[in-house]
């Protein structure tokens, strides 16, 4: 499928697919699960300080059957699976960076306005609380399993890691995982997938 070349000279990303995103103003109909999937596939958590390669992507996915498993409806399902989907564009910010430092302002303000294109482009469900609940709680899980508990973390103060286990997999299943997630979430919900 070809795709057209950026309007102009810019801050603008060549996706997988070759669409273009420039993050900042994007053009909701660059933005693309599939080029999703596979960057969140390929962004390691914890700005790579991991023991193995662990991804946002394979993140999004349990993020998304925990809150199922919760009792989230499908809309909240859906949010949570794609609560992290700005990063297929911006990156993963490490959690002191982005809400501790004057980088990380600068970098919300982007994260929030792409976030807001996205959730229009998706239709995707703003302000679920229990997202926020259950992140964090993976979040201890993921330190953890994956990265490892040397001194306290501020944000983590009174949030128990779950009873889970955590097996990192590989980007190729990561993103399989997540295009098959949202596919079927997005047949639940009765919307068509986008071609890709």
């Amino acid at each position: 499928m070809s795709h057209p070349s950026p309007p102009a000279p810019g801050p603008y990303l060549q996706t997988v697919s070759g669409r273009f995103v420039n993050p900042f103003d994007p053009d909701p109909e660059q933005l693309d699960p599939g080029d999703i999937a596979r960057a969140l596939a390929n962004i390691c958590r914890f700005g790579g300080h991991c023991r193995p390669f662990y991804s946002v992507a394979q993140h999004s996915v349990i993020v998304s059957e925990l809150v199922e498993q919760r009792g989230g409806d499908v809309e909240d399902v859906f949010a949570a699976l794609m609560h992290d989907a700005a990063e297929a564009y911006l990156g993963d910010m490490p959690h002191p960076i982005k809400h501790r430092s004057p980088l990380g302002t600068a970098f919300k303000a982007a994260e929030d306005h792409l976030e807001s294109v996205l959730r229009a482009r998706f239709s995707i469900k703003a302000d679920v609380p229990e997202i926020k609940r259950i992140d964090r709680a993976l979040l201890a899980t993921e330190r953890r399993s994956v990265s490892g508990e040397g001194w306290d973390w501020p944000e983590l103060e009174g949030v128990e890691a779950l009873d889970i286990e955590l097996v990192p997999c590989p980007p190729d299943e990561a993103e399989r995982a997540f295009t098959a997630r949202f596919d079927e979430l997005q047949a639940r919900r009765g919307v068509d997938a986008p071609s890709r």
